[in-house]
């Protein structure tokens, strides 16, 4: 299923579903306009912050955020997508 989360934003609480056992805050593109209008320091926030912030602002996101079975892959990772699709 394909989801535009910049029209309909993730939840908190589907985040942490996405994320399970991952780190969400190696999903944040500290990169984006979006995130550094924050002004906030990525590597400071903590896990729950991280995921607040994201479902308050999903352009913070590496997009696009796939999910295969219990894969997850963040960006445009070629390799890592023909992984998790194998």
């Amino acid at each position: 299923m394909e989801r535009d989360y910049a029209k309909k934003p993730l939840t908190a609480d589907e985040l942490r579903d996405i994320f399970g056992g991952h780190e969400p805050r190696d999903f944040l593109n500290p990169k984006s306009p979006a995130f550094k209008a924050t002004g906030l320091d990525a590597s400071k926030l903590s896990a729950e912050q991280a995921i607040k912030l994201m479902a308050e602002e999903p352009r913070v996101i590496k997009r696009p955020l796939t999910v295969a079975g219990k894969r997850l892959v963040a960006g445009f990772d070629k390799e890592a997508l023909r992984k998790a699709f194998a």
